[in-house]
């Protein structure tokens, strides 16, 4: 609740989007957007710390890149459920950020355009 008595649509229900990201790492092993396998023991970089990390004697505290998150198909923004199980995958860290607002299939679409498309660079024959 916030201060005013209202529940936060976000967090509204924390048990049960835990019990649904345990499931979906359980049952999912390979990374929704680039199909690359996820690795479930990779958490943080290890030595590397936040700007708001309260002890350098930690062991790290900066997210790992390539760690497993579980993401929506369809955004929370765009009206997508963050408890139903269909529109739930695991996606790497660096995947997710990639994937920022877009639905699935438009991030897939990005992705295959940056990759197939190269930029030909013709030399001078002066230089």
């Amino acid at each position: 609740m916030t201060e005013r008595g209202t529940y936060t649509t976000t967090n509204a229900n924390g048990a049960r989007r835990r019990a649904l990201v345990k499931r979906v790492r359980a049952e999912e092993s390979t990374c929704a957007l680039c199909d690359k396998p996820v690795n479930p023991t990779i958490t943080v970089q290890h030595g590397q710390h936040g700007s708001k990390c309260p002890t350098r004697d930690c062991t790290g505290c900066v997210p790992h890149p390539m760690r497993g998150e579980v993401d929506e198909d369809i955004p929370r923004s765009r009206g997508g459920s963050p408890y139903d199980r269909e529109n739930c995958h695991l996606m790497h860290r660096k995947c997710n950020q990639y994937k920022g607002n877009l639905t699935l299939a438009e991030a897939r679409a990005k992705l295959a355009t940056t990759t197939t498309t190269h930029r030909v660079v013709i030399c001078s024959p002066i230089w």
